[in-house]
């Protein structure tokens, strides 16, 4: 079973040779190894060099051509006679990206056995702060997140389409509707690192910038979204301050994540099995080249290479079946989404669970009109008792009241308070002009200074009847 599949771009000032050095040194330095450093000084040129103390393997192989440079460890170990782990670990050098792999298989020697369940190698981190990552696309691969500026909505936009040439997920983390982040993005990058990219959004005005660039697809309000690059996949993570489960979460996106990682093919130039195609092609051309007359030669080397590319056409095959198995499991939930109670449209909650209330609000209305005990009335009860409504609308009704009811000038503290509450506050004219949640739709004009001991009441009074 495989646990633990990633592949990342590393920074190309490493050769590949730096990679199979740091593998080596994390093997010896593994407190489930007897090998030494020692049995490392050597490393094969166009060849594979094996090295077995015990229940354990590692090998090594490494090619260079004037196109590429290609080397990866194989570490095979047996754990107690009952599990099989096998540590592949792949780098890949071209004129154009330096490519590490890192691939975890764990197998059950016997029934009574169980899987462990799966880990981050410490490897990876070791490759982070020693190799440091590469460029994805527009985005650097590393530990900590990639937080967006007010201006950069088209970057956002592209991540998440899948038009950024990333090979990466995105873990997008949104504002909150008071500009902050339920999950902790740094905690959050580092446990996705190699494996993801948190994206951070700056504010909640930037959210609704973002909506527009997006065709909505954006998460917002505080919430996660996963995309996938080069696809239109998302999965979204709701989040709720007040939800004892929150600390949860990040380990559910990391899991996620990482199962999603496991299940897709490694890309073909960076993995054990095409390592040893090379070699076995470089080593047959190479007897080719000096004219060997060694029948046996020949036959060992086409062989060899012969193998290599049967494991990998099987592989490709057990690919193309799980894809097909993928795609029956999402027609299905795709059917399952479209035929669901309520379509959602292109408008956003301009704060936490607006569109939901109204949907309660306007069956709680129509409940009023319908026959009592009538299959309707049924329905309509069902639908209340099951879906509760929370009270930030009326919390923001009430706030908004209070602060215009003696309202005479807009002073620091009353911009402030609005700004809290999802407010742009600008000047126009003779005017104080409010934006709500960054919504042009939304619009109010403010007198500066008001005489009419009415008029906050009045304008209290207007806001609340367009927003809520």
């Amino acid at each position: 079973m495989i646990q633990y599949s990633i592949e990342f771009p590393i920074n190309e000032k490493h050769s590949v040779t730096d990679v199979l050095r740091l593998a080596h040194d994390w093997i010896t330095g593994s407190r489930h190894t007897k090998l030494k450093k020692q049995d490392f000084k050597i490393l094969p040129e166009n060849a594979e060099l094996t090295v077995s103390v015990d229940e354990e393997t590692v090998t090594t192989g490494f090619v260079r051509t004037d196109k590429i440079e290609l080397g990866g460890v194989k570490w095979v170990r047996i754990e107690h006679d009952s599990l099989e782990w096998t540590t592949a670990i792949v780098a890949t050098k071209t004129n154009s990206e330096h490519l590490l792999s890192i691939q975890v298989i764990c197998e059950a020697l016997n029934t009574a056995s169980r899987l462990p369940e799966p880990k981050k190698p410490v490897f990876v981190g070791q490759a982070m702060a020693q190799l440091g990552g590469g460029m994805d696309g527009q985005i650097p691969v590393a530990e900590k997140p990639f937080l967006l500026n007010e201006d950069e909505a088209a970057i956002a936009a592209a991540l998440m389409s899948g038009a950024a040439g990333n090979k990466l997920p995105i873990v997008y983390v949104s504002a909150t509707y008071q500009g902050s982040h339920i999950i902790d993005p740094k905690a959050l990058s580092k446990g996705l690192s190699g494996m993801a990219h948190v994206v951070v959004e700056p504010s909640r005005a930037f959210s609704a910038t973002l909506r527009a660039a997006t065709n909505s697809r954006n998460v917002y309000g505080g919430n996660v979204g996963v995309y996938w690059p080069e696809s239109n996949a998302r999965k979204s993570y709701y989040l709720d301050d007040d939800d004892a489960e929150m600390s949860d979460i990040p380990l559910a996106i990391a899991k996620d994540v990482r199962v999603a990682l496991a299940n897709r093919r490694q890309r073909s130039n960076c993995n054990w099995l095409y390592l040893r195609e090379v070699i076995s092609r470089c080593r047959y051309e190479g007897l080719k080249a000096t004219d060997s007359k060694e029948l046996n030669d020949y036959v060992n080397a086409w062989d060899a290479e012969l193998k290599a590319k049967d494991a990998r056409i099987k592989e490709a095959e057990n690919e193309i079946e799980r894809l097909k198995s993928e795609l029956r499991r999402q027609n299905v939930a795709n059917q399952s989404a479209s035929s669901g109670l309520l379509k959602t449209g292109s408008e956003q909650d301009l704060y936490e669970g607006e569109i939901q209330g109204l949907v309660i609000d306007s069956l709680k209305n129509y409940k009023k009109t319908i026959l009592s005990n009538s299959r309707r009335d049924h329905v309509i009860s069902d639908l209340l008792k099951h879906n509760s409504e929370n009270n930030v609308r009326n919390e923001l009704e009430s706030k908004i009241r209070t602060l215009f009811k003696t309202y005479v000038s807009m002073s620091a503290s009353i911009r402030s308070e609005l700004k809290r509450l999802g407010f742009d506050v600008s000047e126009d004219g003779k005017h104080h002009k409010l934006i709500f949640q960054g919504d042009g739709r939304y619009t109010f004009s403010v007198s500066k200074t008001s005489s009419d001991r009415r008029a906050g009441k009045n304008m209290a009074s207007d806001l609340n009847k367009t927003l809520f």
